[in-house]
């Protein structure tokens, strides 16, 4: 009876010590530690909101709550967490209308998002609200906020047609108001092909640039057209005209 007992203790230490070495060959998967033992974890529950995706109205409004704000409870062993907003995908990106409050703390905890009115943008626009530890995202709140009821895109009627000399090197600046992400490009001539002597630059949210290339010939006209990216039927023409070098024979 000893020396069964003796075979089996081995045969368990061989068992033990072979699990050391399969366990010991497994690729960890990676996982951020933040001065923490194991991977953090970051869940909404409790009686806060649990969504993870947010549909706002144009007045910041939430669903059906008919309310400004919303409220979570998430519970982390974060040691440190900062919410932040990014509107990289809004038209403009550098104004802020998601609030958290409080935006910092520690392990478990309660914060409220607020969001304002869409009077800015008259796209539909975009945020990521970032839960980040330790410089990494930990978890993400989708939130897209209806259009404004109003869409602006406008351009003052002694811009919508730019005269240039033959010779001329002058760019010139067109500004324009716009609460909506835009584009503006050279139309083809009357015969459907491509205009290369008129360039645009310099766009920025509220103005381009127009310059053109040199005319040895006779005088020319072209167009560009500014228009909004998600509605297409919403633009405006600018007229191009450039003198030319050589007079134009009159008609007989």
């Amino acid at each position: 009876m000893k020396r069964t007992f003796k075979y089996v203790k081995m045969l368990t230490v061989l068992v033990a010590s072979a699990a050391v070495v399969f366990t010991g060959c497994k690729e960890e998967e990676p996982y951020v530690t933040n001065g923490i033992d194991g991977p953090i974890y970051c869940e909404f529950g409790g009686t806060g909101s649990t969504e993870e995706k947010l549909i706002v109205s144009t007045e910041g409004y939430i669903g059906e709550n008919y309310a400004v704000s919303i409220t979570y409870d998430m519970y982390t062993n974060a040691e440190a967490w900062e919410i932040i907003p990014d509107y990289s995908e809004c038209y403009d990106s550098e104004y802020d209308w998601v609030t958290a409050s409080p935006n910092i703390g520690s392990h478990d905890g309660r914060f409220t998002l607020t969001f304002q009115a869409n009077q800015r943008q008259g796209d539909t626009r975009c945020a990521s609200v970032n839960v980040v530890s330790g410089g990494q995202i930990i978890k993400t709140i989708r939130v897209e906020q209806e259009k404004a009821q109003v869409t602006q895109l406008y351009i003052q009627p002694f811009l919508q047609l730019l005269n240039f000399k033959a010779d001329d090197t002058v760019v010139k600046s067109v500004p324009l108001d716009a609460n909506v992400a835009w584009s503006a490009r050279v139309n083809d001539d009357e015969n459907g092909d491509p205009v290369d002597w008129i360039v645009i630059s310099g766009i920025t949210k509220g103005k381009f640039d127009v310059s053109v290339l040199p005319n040895s010939g006779a005088a020319r006209e072209g167009s560009i057209t500014v228009y909004q990216n998600t509605n297409g039927n919403n633009n405006i023409i600018v007229t191009v005209r450039q003198a030319g070098l050589v007079e134009e024979t009159p008609a007989e």
